[in-house]
């Protein structure tokens, strides 16, 4: 299977540096613009299927591709962000100030510690093998987009690689930028990392990819 992953487009969150997580956030205009570039970037590609998350702004960036091959969107919840808990929705900076021992056990042991009621990331890496296990299934020898979240693709790629989860905060993933992987039981490779070029005509700065 070829895997196409395709991080979601811009949100008014993502330009405010807030911690988005699974809240159902919808794509900014930016992130429309972004999401039709992306479509017609693969326009031209032999699709099998195309994979969303079921929150919004991953759905309507994967319509984008979509209709390029008349092919529908299948929802996948296992595609979701890392669930956040209770920092969903604040930004950044006001996470770190005010509770700088929390953010540093994130940033130190995420596999052991989760803001409450959020995901530790063993968890998501449980979702992101479903979610290959389910897909290669179905298309072994086809090309699958999945359009899906920065923090889950940190993970992905940490998995595909066997690599400390930790890890994931050295790979950038902007906003509608294409990764892609060949994927089976015994073979993994990689063919492209944080994609962008086909954004540049929008002429628009991409927001900061961060994460705690």
């Amino acid at each position: 299977m070829q895997l196409s992953v395709v991080r979601h487009g811009e949100t008014t969150f993502n330009q405010e540096e807030r911690l988005t997580g699974q809240l159902d956030i919808p794509l900014n205009d930016i992130g429309r613009r972004q999401a039709q570039q992306v479509g017609i970037y693969l326009a031209e590609r032999k699709i099998a299927a195309v994979i969303s998350s079921d929150l919004q702004r991953t759905r309507n960036t994967a319509r984008e591709i979509a209709r390029h091959h008349n092919l529908p969107v299948q929802e996948d919840p296992d595609l979701r962000e890392i669930l956040l808990g209770v920092w969903e929705g604040r930004t950044y900076s006001d996470v770190a100030l005010s509770e700088p021992e929390q953010v540093r056990q994130w940033r130190t042991n995420p596999v052991l510690f989760a803001p409450d009621g959020g995901e530790l990331l063993p968890q998501v890496e449980q979702r992101v093998q479903r979610a290959l296990d389910r897909w290669y299934t179905q298309y072994p020898d086809g090309n699958v987009v999945w359009a899906t979240h920065g923090g889950f693709i940190g993970i992905l790629i940490c998995h595909l690689l066997k690599l400390d989860l930790n890890r994931r905060r050295q790979f950038a993933h902007s906003n509608a930028s294409l990764s892609e992987f060949r994927y089976s039981t015994d073979e993994i490779g990689i063919l492209c990392l944080n994609e962008t070029s086909y954004l540049r005509t929008l002429h628009v700065p991409l927001a900061a990819d961060r994460e705690l």
